[in-house]
């Protein structure tokens, strides 16, 4: 941890601070000081309310994990529990947000990824939706989708830009029902674990971020189509099985969002079939060489 804007953006109380001082759309949010000032946020709020630490990493010890789980965020739809969610969770950390839930599926999550050069001028951008994710409702992606959304990557731009930002970087909104907004729910200073998603459709955000780091221009761009996809199937089929036990998913709408165009990230042999088939000769070729040597070595021991 140093004292840069990466690392001020991996705090969320100092990026909610930077999205008000610069009116990017957010939910409400307090870094919470004290009871009275949960109290007195729920009563402004009037809404499903979550917690969540400053930083990520404090839920991630064992301490942590053994007591909450593997979460992210907790949830409370009243007072009561809002008050008793505090309690147990300020023990582990005290340095915690409360937040306004935005209403609406998890299909309304969406998340901008792009590289902006030295000069601040965005070059590769892109928008997923993150169509189904993993635990469900509060989870990473698992299946996204691209989306054609200007409005996004406007705002996201614009913020980027006043902030002073340089290189990869990703930006997650909630799409807000109630006024049409993509609203802030976090940045991530760093390379997604879907950034791919754009490379068939010549967004490849690494590719221009290396060759800007070796002197050389690149282009600005955004996705030619907007029916690429991506996945992590392993990790999709505990989201299928989740969203299907809720009604909310298809055995066959499942398998029909698995049709080409998409990325399967964990078997990215899938999308190579020469190199699938190269492996697949190189490994016939050394089992043919055991097998001659067996042979040989018999016929010599019989003599």
């Amino acid at each position: 941890f140093g004292s840069g804007l990466r690392t001020r953006l991996t705090s969320k109380r100092s990026t909610f601070e930077l999205a008000k001082k610069h009116c990017f759309p957010s939910p409400a949010t307090i870094y919470i000081e004290n009871n009275d000032h949960l109290r007195q946020f729920w009563d402004e709020v009037r809404a499903p309310i979550l917690i969540k630490p400053e930083f990520s990493v404090d839920w991630r010890s064992e301490e942590a994990r053994s007591r909450l789980g593997v979460v992210k965020a907790i949830t409370a739809s009243s007072e009561q529990e809002l008050m008793s969610v505090y309690e147990r969770v300020r023990t582990i950390t005290d340095k915690l947000m409360a937040q306004e839930i935005i209403p609406g599926p998890d299909a309304n999550l969406h998340y901008w990824a792009g590289y902006v050069d030295s000069d601040s001028r965005v070059r590769g951008r892109l928008v997923g939706q993150k169509a189904r994710i993993y635990p469900t409702h509060m989870g990473s992606a698992t299946y996204v989708k691209l989306a054609d959304r200007p409005d996004m990557e406007k705002n996201c731009e614009e913020f980027l830009s006043k902030i002073g930002y340089r290189g990869i970087c990703g930006v997650e909104l909630k799409l807000d029902p109630r006024d049409g907004i993509g609203k802030l729910i976090e940045v991530n200073p760093r390379y997604g674990l879907w950034d791919e998603i754009g490379v068939p459709q010549g967004v490849d955000i690494a590719e221009q971020a290396v060759l800007s780091a070796f002197g050389q221009s690149v282009d600005p761009c955004r996705p030619a189509s907007f029916e690429q996809r991506w996945t992590n199937l392993l990790r999709d089929v505990r989201a299928y099985r989740a969203y299907r036990a809720e009604g909310l998913l298809t055995t066959g709408q499942w398998m029909e969002s698995l049709m080409p165009p998409v990325i399967v990230s964990d078997f990215p042999v899938l999308s190579d079939l020469p190199y699938v088939v190269g492996n697949l000769r190189r490994m016939f070729q050394e089992v043919g060489k055991l097998l001659s040597a067996k042979i040989r070595g018999t016929g010599q021991s019989q003599h």
